[in-house]
């Protein structure tokens, strides 16, 4: 099992989205970009209890998403901001910059790096079903 680098968790922004009040379908991708000097920000965008989930990974300088896999549920990540080191089911990283995209199907390892001396956000688009994250030792 890995050992997790850290991840600050923000999730008081969560309701802003309601499905029931058109006005509030229409966001601003900013207002979720938070950032910490210590740890990775993960901001949570919509979504929870099983349905799909939408939230933000926030990276400053040095930071990561730890190399991980999740079991049942699928991902969809957008780099909105900045370029990252990305590295799936254990092969070489791969450089992904602001407009690409990366599909992760369930099971498949994976962990993002900044790597770069700007930070970088990237919105990770999850499918319904239960959410569960779960460490991986990379070669």
């Amino acid at each position: 099992m890995a050992e997790p680098t850290g991840e600050k968790f923000i999730g008081d922004m969560v309701g802003r989205i309601d499905p029931a009040d058109p006005a509030t379908l229409v966001f601003s991708i900013a207002d979720y970009q938070v950032f910490d000097d210590e740890m990775a920000c993960v901001t949570w965008v919509y979504g929870g209890d099983g349905k799909q989930g939408i939230v933000l990974w926030n990276l400053e300088p040095g930071q990561e998403n730890d190399y991980h896999q999740h079991p049942t549920t699928e991902h969809l990540h957008v780099m909105i901001e900045g370029t990252a080191e990305y590295t799936l089911d254990g092969g070489a990283p791969i450089t992904v910059t602001t407009g690409q995209a990366v599909m992760v199907p369930a099971g498949v390892p994976h962990g993002i790096r900044n790597r770069t001396q700007s930070r970088c956000t990237y919105m990770a688009i999850t499918s319904p079903g239960e959410y569960e994250k779960v460490l991986v030792e990379r070669d």
